[in-house]
Order: structure tokens, then C-alpha cells, then sequence
């Protein structure tokens, strides 16, 4: 029998530091997660999805209850469950949240001649020394270089809130590799009993874009937008069917990088 994750207070949940690592299809591999690890779902063998509890209780977002509403009544493939729940109305509705909170913004494209506005408008402040009329040209140009440089997805805010983040927990390796994932040595699927065949049904990722990522939880992180609580500090169990593992070492990987291989994404 797995070991529930403890959980910890923290600035951003396991489900939020999933949306800010890797999208929304990392969100929702994250509540899915919760749900498994908090006994409040099930997976089979054939990765089918189904729920322990039909009342609800036990679900503790919005994400997680729309997982378990997806579920209560008949069972549902692990990656339908992902890809339904990322489209979800209830993930647009914690991309908001974030950004309401200036942890994530529209990105921008940078545009490959950047640069060239960059140089005039370096030039133009040179050149305002004895001609003042010239500050309007140069703050324009500064502008236009400063706007096509282009933006990550993630803010300051953001990067500051994933430093440190390591896969402490089971659900926290979810968060920040993806079912598919690794952590160390050991596949993340089997800290929770799935299997290869289970885990290749969550949709991987067309396309992984890169983001730079500076703070504690080195790497790059996928970037948000990409289809697809509590943080706690204590080890997986050790028995084979929650851990795939009977050396009872921990889940966590110190330096674990934060945007690695994860499906769903």
C-alpha cells in the first residue's frame, strides 16, 4: 500500500509548480497524481482510470475534482483523463490565477533582428548628447528592441517560485518530470505501480520547446501552454506496488532538473 505524501505549506502547489515547469498537460498529470498518491483514485493495469471514493472527498482542486468527475462514474484511459483535463475549462481557470499573480505572462516571440533596433537606438542615445530632439528616436528604437527581444512564459516571480523545487515526493517528481520522467535511476510511473505500456498512454509532447530557467531546480523547463496539493518533504514507500522498489531509499533527486522528459505535456 502506497504511503500518502505528507504535506507541507508552500508558496505554490505541486499542481501549479507542474502548469509553471511544463504547461498545462504537466498540471494535469500533477492533480492526477495527488489523486493516485491520496488513495482518492485508481489505475489498472490496462490504464484505466476509476474512482476509490464516489463521493468526491478527497479531491482538493478544481483540477483534481474535474479529474474525479471524469471518472466517477466509469472508468476512463489514463491519457483521455490527462488531455480532458488539461483542455479544461478549470486549468484555464488556474492559468488565469497565475498570471493574476505575475508568475507567468503571454510569451512573446523574439524576432531575429532585435538587435538591429537595439544598435540604432544605442546610436541615437549617442548622438542625443548634442542633439535632445533625438531622445524621442531613441526611446522608440529601445522599445521596438526591448518588445522583440521577446518573453518566456515564465516571470522572475515564476522562476523565483520553482528555485530550490526538488522531486522530494512522488508527486513532486510528477510535477516537475512527467509520468514519463526519471528520477535518478528509476522510472517516475513506477513510484506509482504504473507501468511502461501505462504511462506511454499520456500523450507526449509534438514539440519541446525550451525555456531558460535560472534558481535552485536547475535545467530548462518546457514551455507553458503546451497541452497536455500540497508539497511534502517525506519518501515514497517502500513496497514494490507504490515504488516499484524495495530499498525504501526516497523519491528525491537533489538538483533534479525541473522541465525533463515528461509526457502528457
Amino acid at each position: 500500500m502506497a504511503v500518502p505524501t505528507a504535506a507541507r505549506r508552500t508558496d505554490v502547489s505541486a499542481e501549479e509548480i507542474g502548469f509553471l515547469t511544463a504547461g498545462p498537460g504537466r498540471a494535469a498529470e500533477t492533480a492526477l497524481a495527488r489523486l493516485i498518491d491520496g488513495g482518492v483514485v485508481r489505475v489498472s493495469r490496462d490504464g484505466l482510470v476509476s474512482a476509490v471514493h464516489q463521493n468526491g472527498h478527497g479531491a482538493t482542486t478544481d483540477v483534481e475534482t474535474h479529474i474525479h468527475n471524469q471518472v466517477r462514474s466509469k472508468s476512463v484511459r489514463i491519457g483521455q483523463v490527462v488531455q480532458r483535463a488539461a483542455n479544461s475549462v478549470k486549468m484555464d481557470a488556474l492559468q488565469r490565477d497565475l498570471r493574476s499573480r505575475r508568475l507567468t505572462r503571454s510569451p512573446r516571440p523574439r524576432l531575429g533582428a532585435w538587435w538591429v533596433f537595439l544598435v540604432i537606438g544605442l546610436f541615437l542615445a549617442l548622438a542625443a548628447i548634442t542633439e535632445p530632439w533625438l531622445l524621442i528616436g531613441t526611446a522608440g528604437f529601445l522599445g521596438t528592441a526591448w518588445y522583440s527581444f521577446g518573453a518566456k512564459p515564465l516571470t522572475r516571480a515564476g522562476r523565483a517560485a520553482l528555485a530550490g523545487v526538488t522531486a522530494s515526493d512522488r508527486v513532486l517528481a510528477v510535477a516537475l518530470e512527467g509520468f514519463r520522467g526519471r528520477v535518478g535511476n528509476q522510472a517516475v510511473g513506477d513510484l506509482f505501480g504504473l507501468s511502461q505500456a501505462v504511462v506511454k498512454m499520456i500523450p507526449r509532447k509534438k514539440k519541446a520547446r525550451r525555456m531558460a530557467r535560472g534558481g535552485g531546480a536547475s535545467g530548462s523547463a518546457a514551455a507553458c501552454g503546451s497541452c497536455g496539493s500540497g508539497c511534502g518533504s517525506s519518501s515514497c514507500s517502500s513496497s514494490s506496488s507504490s515504488c516499484g522498489s524495495s530499498s525504501g531509499s526516497s523519491c528525491s533527486s537533489g538538483g533534479s532538473s525541473c522541465g525533463g522528459g515528461g509526457g502528457g505535456d
